[in-house]
């Protein structure tokens, strides 16, 4: 899988903006966090775990 935004844990997808650092203060008061494109990259990139699959935990429980 490609190291770039749309594929980082990090990245909030409904509104396309990277969470891997607290927001940045703008001067009318309020904080951001920065607007990516989902091709982007900056190095911070994470990976997004699998879901969990139910049936497996059900099985390792048993």
């Amino acid at each position: 899988m490609a190291e770039m935004c749309g594929n980082c844990r990090n990245y909030l997808d409904s509104r396309g903006i990277c969470r891997a650092h607290p927001p940045t203060a703008k001067d009318d008061g309020s904080a951001r966090w920065p607007s990516v494109s989902r091709s982007d990259w900056c190095g911070e990139y994470k990976v997004v775990p699998p879901p969990v699959n139910q049936g497996l935990r059900k099985l390792a429980s048993a």
